[in-house]
């Protein structure tokens, strides 16, 4: 994926495009929408046990599947809810999912990790690194997965409806069974196979299928569905007419209409019968109209439904209408609010489509005007398009707006209304064209993202004139927002020039109901653009006001900028603010983003980057590694952070040779996006490892062909560039210098950038200036230099503990460490070099061996062709030991498989081929 989003988290999928979700968020208004869906139905009040069935039933958690296939309205959801009462009953975990069309990958995933969360699994025991992938939804399986694992007792998934998934999250759902951890078990439903490997398992006699047969009811079961209240011939005739069909039997329970005739009719032909005729045909022409305005509503809520009808009496109404019993069924147990059973609600839709086709376009169009005034946002789009009005479309989404779309909700939002931009939308709006420009980047059309751009540039005389009737500030905030997706996020934007582009605050006896939204938006931005220019003052005071301003504690905008303050903290050395920051927007993150797992693994880089300051190393898999790269360039600093990391990491891990080769394949596709900003951190990463191999003059030659900078007043800007290049450029450029024995430009530059990280207030800086200048001391045999160098290094090292950069070069630090400690020093900077020492000392060299002496046996027998059990015997333990070295061996390595393995410890030289 190669897009760029705007600071700092706008994500993108693994596919190339963003990620769709349209996974509810938790405010209040919405918390029993995204309940309905993880949670099983209520028993109906007349629900009748039936024996047979429930025995069959029986067992879920002995097989790995259950499967419960039948045309609609056999009473699958009825029996599939049962199953999980009873197994929860069990003191069980169970996860229900119901299941519908707009269920693509990443909102299955979302939905799988909230409904076992909402069913007490506890997901808060995952580490970092549990299960990350570049593609969300296999990222939410994954801590799930990992999850049930460590919960270590089984597990049920109840998954209703799955023939209305979408084909590639059928894949997903096929993988899921193939792949499960052993305690995780399924119970699902569907009207037809829609792909899933059942008779696999069946013949594995791991799984049952539960068909239509036995899914009808028999004489005895209808006798009790209908209390004993039908006489033997009624009741011979019931079932001559429903066969033991639990929705005819409940359409003719509520009608109970006597008709002649039989019902040797198909599934879809009789539920449109006893619908169509015996359902609806007793209403009066009051009912029949007020049934139908209700199908076209989501869920029934009195409230809704009177505002939008313009009555006050939609409850009497709803409770009028007898004849739908058991077909309206509570949302999250609350019998104010109401749905209407699928079944029913299509047959209304396309009825009401035919006998009245205006009004059903009418009732849409003020359910979308009334749910866009609730914060009902997708929902209200979706409606306003399926009344036909494009236009009511485009203003409805306009009226919010791409920054605070993203900022209440982050990319999900932004997302789910790019569906709705059809051309006809957008053309009246300029601000709809800066949302499509935004996603056209997200999706890496980014030369057509700027086309658009400058064209909408040109139609609105440089952002200063919106549309007739328009915001023209909304459209400047707007005009920001898209530019810094552009630019790869606002820390690349000059302050200065926000400050010009946004719109003023207004005083608070003059604002008006708009001004705390774009006041909102104008503290926001200035304060991660000051932040990226290490303005951190500023920064903070921005950053405040914007939290002030936001409504929902937990919003997308908040989070962010808690991050931001975060990052301030970890430059200027605050340790413990940065990581208290961090730690709440993943937990944050986790709860309200599911749907966005890139969002946490940006935040998991932060956390890494904290702790690998602090010498915090810890062992990470391969693979895992390798993961870290592959995050959405969102946010510049966040996207080189991580390629930071992951580089480091690896390089102490498993050697140059695998970080050389990533940091060459990524700086190439950096150069090819045309992000300069991008490139330059990235190509000065490159050039610093090269050096670290003794590879000098490749490193100049990058240094040279990507046009970096090598003058002290273009490497030490933050006004033209963030801090963090800042810091890249200088670092790399002073360990080329000293490569190239160029002693005294290198101590110039080091000592210029502690100077520069000095009167900013960037402690991190300062403290790998002084250990460069300390290490050009040592080279040239400069020991006081270098001595003295260190001690302010160890001074500012009881405030910030920091010690990395002192491990980075450790053959200088640990002979300067030594000599210095030989020295007459003070208590405090005595102190400060004993753990200094500690930290220089047991460090290990990117060459030491990553595996133990068992691993390596392991691994010298799998390179001889042996199997498991010959490996035992031939070290004299067992074949679980065997399989416990594997493990290990798996873990480190990031293998999939034996092959893997192996071949890994040779690339790594621990093993000879």
């Amino acid at each position: 994926m190669s897009s760029v989003c705007p600071a700092p988290f706008l994500m993108a999928s693994d596919s190339g495009g963003p990620v769709r979700s349209d996974l509810p968020t938790r405010s209040v208004a919405m918390s029993w929408l995204l309940k309905a869906k993880v949670l099983p139905p209520e028993r109906p009040a007349e629900y009748v046990s039936r024996t047979s069935l429930a025995e069959r039933l029986e067992g879920v958690l002995q097989r790995r599947l259950t499967v419960l296939q039948a045309p609609a309205g056999f009473g699958k959801t009825t029996q599939l809810a049962e199953v999980a009462r009873s197994t929860k009953e069990k003191g069980i975990v169970v996860g229900w999912i119901s299941l519908d069309d707009d269920d693509s990958p990443n909102v299955f995933g979302g939905y799988l990790a909230y409904a076992f969360e909402e069913a007490g699994l506890d997901l808060g025991v995952l580490g970092a690194h549990d299960a990350w992938s570049s593609s969300p939804a296999v990222q939410q399986m994954g801590m799930v997965a990992r999850a049930i694992e460590l919960h270590a007792a089984p597990c049920l998934l109840v998954l209703d409806e799955v023939d209305r998934l979408p084909q590639r999250t059928v894949q997903l759902v096929d993988g899921l069974l193939k792949h499960a951890p052993r305690d995780l078990h399924l119970a699902m439903a569907f009207r037809s196979n829609p792909g899933i490997g059942v008779t696999t398992h069946v013949l594995q006699d791991r799984a049952i299928v539960v068909g239509a047969e036995e899914l009808r009811f028999s004489r005895t079961d209808t006798g009790r569905f209908f209390a004993g209240n039908l006489s033997r011939a009624e009741l011979a005739a019931v079932e001559e007419r429903t066969v033991g069909w639990p929705f005819a039997l409940m359409v003719y329970r509520n009608t109970r209409v006597a008709e002649a005739g039989g019902f040797d009719v198909g599934a879809a032909r009789l539920a449109e019968n006893y619908i169509g005729v015996s359902l609806l045909r007793d209403l009066s022409p009051e009912d029949r109209i007020c049934l139908f305005d209700l199908a076209v509503f989501d869920w029934i809520e009195a409230d809704l439904v009177d505002q939008v009808l313009g009555s006050s009496d939609a409850r009497l109404r709803v409770g009028r209408l007898s004849a739908l019993n058991g077909f309206l069924a509570p949302v999250e147990g609350d019998r104010t609010v109401q749905r209407l059973h699928p079944l029913l609600r299509e047959y209304c839709l396309d009825s009401l489509s035919i006998e009245d086709p205006d009004r059903k376009r009418a009732l849409h169009k003020r359910i979308a005007m009334e749910l866009a005034g609730r914060g009902h946002l997708t929902q209200s789009w979706r409606h306003a398009a399926a009344s036909g009005d494009v236009r009511l479309v485009g203003e409805l989404i306009e009226r919010v707006g791409a920054f605070q779309l993203w900022v209440r909700d982050g990319v999900a939002r932004l997302i789910s209304a790019s569906r709705f931009l059809t051309p006809e939308t957008v053309s009246p709006s300029p601000r709809l064209d800066l949302l499509r420009c935004i996603i056209l980047c997200l999706s890496s059309r980014r030369e057509e993202a700027v086309a658009l751009f400058d064209a909408v540039s040109r139609r609105t005389a440089g952002f200063k004139r919106d549309r007739e009737g328009g915001d023209a500030d909304a459209l400047a905030v707007d005009r920001v927002f898209a530019q810094a997706v552009l630019a790869g996020g606002t820390v690349q934007l000059s302050p200065a020039d926000l400050d010009a582009w946004l719109p003023p605050s207004a005083p608070g006896e003059s604002a008006t109901e708009r001004d705390p939204e774009l006041a909102c938006a104008r503290h926001t931005i200035l304060s991660i653009a000051h932040y990226g220019r290490a303005n951190f003052t500023e920064s903070r005071r921005h950053g405040l006001q914007a939290r002030a301003h936001f409504t929902e504690e937990r919003g997308f905008g908040a989070v962010l900028v808690d991050i931001c303050l975060g990052m301030s903290a970890m430059a200027q050395g605050r340790v413990q603010e940065a990581g208290e920051r961090y730690r709440r927007a993943r937990r944050v993150g986790r709860r309200r983003f599911a749907s966005d797992p890139c969002f946490a693994l940006s935040t998991d880089v932060l956390i890494f980057e904290l702790d690998l300051e602090r010498n915090r190393e810890r062992e990470i898999r391969q693979r895992t590694l390798k993961r870290l790269t592959q995050l959405p360039r969102v946010w510049v600093d966040i996207y080189s952070t991580a390629i930071a990391v992951s580089a480091e990491l690896m390089f102490r891990q498993y050697g140059s040779g695998a970080v050389i080769e990533l940091l060459s394949r990524i700086v190439g596709e950096a150069r090819a996006t045309d992000m300069e900003c991008l490139s330059r951190i990235l190509s000065a990463l490159l050039a610093y490892y090269l050096v670290e191999v003794r590879r000098s003059d490749e490193a100049a030659r990058v240094w040279r062909d990507h046009g970096l900078p090598r003058g002290a007043t273009e490497l030490l800007d933050v006004e033209g560039q963030s801090w963090r290049t800042m810091e890249a450029l200088s670092c790399a450029r002073v360990r080329l210098l000293l490569e190239q024995e160029e002693f005294a430009a290198a101590e110039e530059l080091a000592s210029s950038l502690c100077g520069q990280a000095s009167a900013h207030g960037l402690k991190r800086t300062l403290l790998r200036g002084l250990a460069l200048s300390m290490v050009v001391a040592h080279k040239e045999g400069r020991a006081d230099r270098a001595q003295s160098r260190l001690t302010e290094f160890l001074r500012l090292l009881r405030d910030v503990d920091y010690v990395r950069p002192l491990v980075r070069h450790r053959e200088a630090s640990l002979p300067v460490l030594q000599g210095l400690l030989g020295t007459d020093l003070d208590d405090d900077v005595r102190r400060a070099a004993e753990l200094a020492l500690v930290h220089v000392g047991k460090s290990s060299t990117a060459a030491s061996p990553v595996f133990s002496s068992r691993e390596m046996d392991v691994l010298k027998g799998i390179g001889r062709g042996l199997r498991n059990k010959e490996i035992a015997k031939r070290l004299g333990i067992t074949d679980e030991g065997v399989r416990y070295h594997l493990r290990n061996i798996y873990r480190k390595t990031g293998a999939r498989d034996r092959a893997e393995a192996l071949g890994c410890a040779k690339s790594l030289g621990v093993l000879s081929g």
